[in-house]
Order: structure tokens, then C-alpha cells, then sequence
């Protein structure tokens, strides 16, 4: 457990909350600008003041020296056939995290199962768990209510997720029952791109407001035409007006 805290300080300040960029799109996008030479983007959102950094192990590898000192979470695919040799590549690859992404409620029973055991070898290995969790699918817009969020994120808190990474539910007394609920920080993820920084910026400080412990953001960060800057604004909106004071030696 020791090792689990540890590790969740590299990815959370002191204040208990994190900007994670994440950056594991490639995976089905492709080289897109901004994942084209992801060490190029890690750069400017670590001077922007990101907490730490997401993607799947291909791109860590070529920007891992990049992150200096930032928390560094690994996703992985929830039907990968051997998950313990997944956990154990991304410890001795130096994760201070691991990351995959799960719908409740859709049919997909071996799919919860496998959530469940990331989640049993991560905290034997003292490895955090990010669960992402969705209701039923990104595409199934009419499910996503207040109270499919607020039950998939327990779900997930159940199975044994560290921490949780889902929608925001659009205002912040409905999210703050998803945040109490869960029992566990929860994060939430930024979607498609929306132009304009400061609306979204101002719907990532309602969210924190109701008791989100961060955000998990992709698009709204690597693609924006100035990374450094949304990443300053949104490490604004979730810490204040300067990122908290958070360890930046790694082990």
C-alpha cells in the first residue's frame, strides 16, 4: 500500500487533485497532430503545468524523459489476454498508474469481470488503478444520465478502482452526488474538442467545485493550437491559480 500512495502523489498534488492529459488516442486515431511526436507535446503541457501524463506504452516509450518528474499512467486494453503480464510491464516499465476504460451496463459481462481483475493485481502490486467507466457506450448519448454516471462510477469503485474517470453530468449539484457516491476521487474526461478554452475551463471549475478530484483531458489539450496555455488554463481551474506544490523526483 505504501508504494500505491506513493506513486498516487506523483499524479495528484497536494491539494488532492490532478490535470491529466491524456494522450492514448493514437491508439485509434493515429498520427494526428499533437500525437505526431507526442515528446514535442509532454514538453508543453509539463511546463503548463500538467500533474501527469496518459497514453498506451508505445508513445510513453518515446516521451517518458520528457516528463520530468510528472506522473506517468499506462492504458491498456480491458481484453488483453494476460493482464498480469500487462501490470508487470508497466511497473518495470517505471507506471506510477494503470488505466482502462469499461461500459456498464452494456453486454458485456467478461468486460466488468476483467475490470475486477486489473483491479486485484494492480493493489497487489501497489500499482494505482484509474478505471474509466461509461454507461453503456460513448455513442449511447440518452443513457448517459446523472444517475447511469453516478452508478457506473460506484461500479467501478467496487471493482477496486483507485480512482475513476467518467462524464461530467452537465451541472455541478447532480455531479456532486456521482463525486459522494463513488467513495473514490473522481476525474472527468473531456470528450471531442470544443473551441473556446474559458467555457470549457469554466465547466471543469464547476465540476471541482462539486468535488471532482480533476480532470482527464485528450483532445481539448494535445490538439489546441497552444498546448502549454490550455494546460495552464485548466491547471488553473482545477488547482487555483497556480498547480499545488506536488513531489517532481521520480523514483
Amino acid at each position: 500500500m505504501g508504494d500505491k500512495q506513493h506513486r498516487l502523489r506523483r499524479i495528484f498534488g497536494a491539494d488532492g487533485r490532478t490535470v491529466i492529459v491524456a494522450m492514448d488516442h493514437a491508439g485509434y486515431m493515429g498520427p494526428v497532430p499533437g500525437l505526431i511526436d507526442p515528446a514535442d507535446t509532454v514538453r508543453k503541457v509539463v511546463a503548463g503545468g500538467a500533474d501527469a501524463v496518459m497514453s498506451n506504452i508505445g508513445s510513453a516509450r518515446r516521451y517518458v524523459g520528457a516528463l520530468d518528474g510528472r506522473g506517468l499512467i499506462i492504458s491498456v486494453d480491458l481484453s488483453a489476454p494476460d493482464p498480469l503480464a500487462v501490470v508487470e510491464q508497466a511497473l518495470e516499465f517505471g507506471a506510477d498508474s494503470l488505466k482502462t476504460l469499461a461500459f456498464y451496463g452494456a453486454e458485456d459481462p467478461v468486460g466488468m469481470r476483467n475490470l475486477g481483475r486489473y483491479a486485484v493485481l494492480c493493489d497487489r502490486w501497489g500499482l494505482p488503478f484509474q478505471a474509466e467507466i461509461i454507461p453503456f457506450s460513448f455513442a449511447a448519448t440518452d443513457k448517459h444520465t446523472p444517475e447511469n454516471i453516478a452508478l457506473a462510477a460506484r461500479v467501478a469503485a467496487e471493482q477496486g478502482a483507485d480512482y475513476v474517470k467518467t462524464m461530467y453530468t452537465g451541472d455541478p449539484d447532480s455531479f456532486r452526488k456521482v463525486v459522494e457516491g463513488a467513495g473514490v476521487p473522481v476525474v472527468i474526461l473531456g470528450g471531442a474538442r470544443q473551441d473556446g478554452g474559458r467555457p470549457v475551463a469554466g465547466q471543469v471549475a464547476d465540476a471541482v467545485r462539486a468535488g471532482a478530484a480533476g480532470i482527464a483531458f485528450g483532445r481539448n489539450i494535445w490538439s489546441a493550437p497552444d498546448p502549454e496555455g490550455a494546460a495552464r488554463e485548466f491547471s488553473a481551474a482545477v488547482h487555483g491559480t497556480r498547480p499545488a506544490a506536488r513531489e517532481t523526483v521520480r523514483a
